[in-house]
């Protein structure tokens, strides 16, 4: 019979391996992960989710760990740095001919690189048990699959929630990704979660173009820039395209302007640089790709999901944002009568919005 302090012992070693490994932070948290499926139901409810339907249909499943592992005893929670660049964003942000691209996305697709990372780490920690003659069974999650990443990460100490709804680390900000691994080892958990440091600060609050976080702790995602620039298929409410400004691909404001970011630290992980000088490219370089460029460009980037149709969408409305140009005009009027519906309606609005600026 394997005892607890066996399992503390082994604890320490699964936190120290995932360290060595390259994870920024490791943390154990227990399985009752459902302290906020009341209100995550009620914020479903109020249709805050917008046209992501899987996020109500994974809503009943998302809070049981049972549902991810059978016989889930514990989950291991790391944390792994991304920002690839230490950079005045508010400058590029207000640098109207040029695109802003969501920092987490200037490199390789996460999702691959924190999967293959977790799973390495899995088989490693089974090395470590494997003399107990204990079966360790585990699952690796990075979004792959219904979990409440930041409840478990704020019960494994490596942070609380923000008034942005992201993880905060008082010593790292918040430029950093999460994952899981639901094991079915009694691990020993976390004994103290993460104190919330926010204060009576509401930068993010303020600073949020769309005002998509509605109240602290509340984001209404069916108002926010990377909900309409990435997840949306549709054509972009005009409500909300000057408010898009140069952000082609999701938005950092909130993360930007958080105090606790001062804090955070460069990533030295090799996939997440920057690929293609996408953190200094002209709008006008992005709208002028081609099918084929694009998919060279982002080839095994997570930029690649949204598909060329929406990339050169999303472009036009920051077109439309930017300053007058000729250039800019002339390159907007010879897709006027693009074949794609979604390009052809954002062309003409950000036609429509250059001209106006004569």
């Amino acid at each position: 019979m394997l005892d607890k302090a066996y399992w503390k012992d082994i604890s320490k070693k699964i936190i120290a391996t995932g360290k060595e490994l390259g994870f920024n932070d490791v943390g154990i948290s227990d399985t009752v992960i459902n302290q906020n499926q009341g209100l995550y139901k009620e914020w479903i409810d109020a249709k805050n989710h917008g046209a992501m339907s899987y996020l109500e249909d994974h809503q009943d499943i998302k809070f049981d760990p049972e549902n991810i592992l059978a016989n889930t005893k514990s989950i291991i929670s790391v944390r792994l740095d991304y920002l690839p660049l230490n950079e005045n964003l508010i400058n590029l942000i207000n640098q109207k001919d040029k695109a802003y691209i969501a920092r987490y996305a200037l490199g390789k697709d996460y999702h691959k690189t924190l999967k293959k990372k977790l799973n390495h780490f899995g088989s490693l920690i089974k090395s470590i048990i494997s003399e107990s003659n204990f079966d360790f069974k585990y699952r690796a999650i990075t979004d792959s699959a219904p979990s409440p990443e930041i409840e478990i990460a704020t019960q494994a100490g490596l942070g609380w929630r923000g008034k942005n709804t992201l993880l905060l680390n008082k010593n790292n900000g918040s430029w950093f990704f999460l994952g899981e691994l639901y094991t079915n080892a009694p691990l020993v958990f976390n004994q103290t979660s993460s104190t919330n440091h926010c204060g009576s600060c509401s930068a993010c609050i303020d600073i949020c173009p769309t005002q998509a976080i509605e109240k602290p702790y509340y984001l209404n995602a069916s108002k926010c820039i990377s909900y309409w620039t990435i997840e949306h298929k549709g054509t972009i409410p005009i409500s909300f395209r000057r408010k898009i400004g140069n952000r082609i691909y999701g938005c950092d404001d909130c993360q930007i302007i958080c105090p606790w970011n001062k804090f955070a630290k460069k990533s030295t992980e090799i996939d997440f640089f920057v690929r293609h000088k996408l953190n200094n490219i002209s709008l006008m370089d992005c709208f002028l790709m081609d099918n084929h460029r694009f998919n060279e460009y982002f080839n095994g980037s997570a930029i690649k999901r949204i598909g060329y149709e929406k990339w050169i969408s999303n472009v036009a409305i920051a077109l439309g944002n930017a300053d007058h140009d000729q250039n800019i005009l002339d390159a907007l009027m010879k897709r006027s009568e693009d074949p794609s519906n979604l390009i052809k309606e954002h062309v003409l609005w950000a036609i429509s919005e250059q001209e106006a600026k004569k």
